[in-house]
This record gives C-alpha cells, structure tokens and sequence, in this order.
C-alpha cells in the first residue's frame, strides 16, 4: 500500500553553525516533528520535491507523511509552523503550505 503524504511544506534547514545538521540528507529523511500547540513529538518522513539532497541552510519544498498521527492530523492547518529535530536539537524550521485531503488528484 502506497503511503500518501498528509500535507506539503516549507522547510528551512538550519545551518551548522546555528546547530542544524553537519551533513546533508536526502529525499525520504526522517525526523521528529514537533508543533507548538503541545509537546508531542512525531516522527516524520520527509520527500523533497525539487531536490533529492538537502544541504545545512537550505529551503526546500517536501511532502510530509506523519506516522502514527491521526489524533494530530484534525489539528493541522496551512500556515502552522513547526520544528524538525534530531535527538532533541532543532535542525529545521517548518510552514504548512498544504493540507492533502483523501480527493486530492495530486497526490
């Protein structure tokens, strides 16, 4: 079974020097994901849609797919800003651009 993204978003790596991540990473990067309206931390897998490599300082577009999420998904809403983290450090910023609904023939 094919595993539809929930919704697509921008992301700005930090760069090293501002604690973000030493090497670059590529499409279908996982990470923690954690939105400001509680402490819950997700994990999240990332496909970067204009690029297959993302270096430290990057802005990339990506389709996000949470896992074990349904509880967080009727929260989600487009312009929500959220961090990505790696072992508790925040390697990455993010804004949800799109909210992928079940009819959606672009996904």
């Amino acid at each position: 079974m094919e595993k539809r993204p929930h919704f697509k978003a921008t992301l700005t790596y930090l760069s090293t020097e501002d604690g973000g991540i030493v090497t670059p990473v590529s499409s279908g990067f996982r990470a923690i994901i954690r939105f400001p309206y509680d402490n819950r931390e997700l994990i999240v897998n990332q496909t970067f849609l204009e690029t297959d490599i993302v270096f430290p300082g990057d802005t990339v577009i990506a389709d996000m797919f949470l896992l074990d999420a349904k509880e967080t998904l009727e929260k989600i809403y487009t312009a929500l800003g959220y961090d990505l983290l790696i072992q508790s450090n925040i390697i990455a910023n993010g804004v949800v651009t799109h909210i992928y609904r079940m009819n959606d023939n672009n996904i």
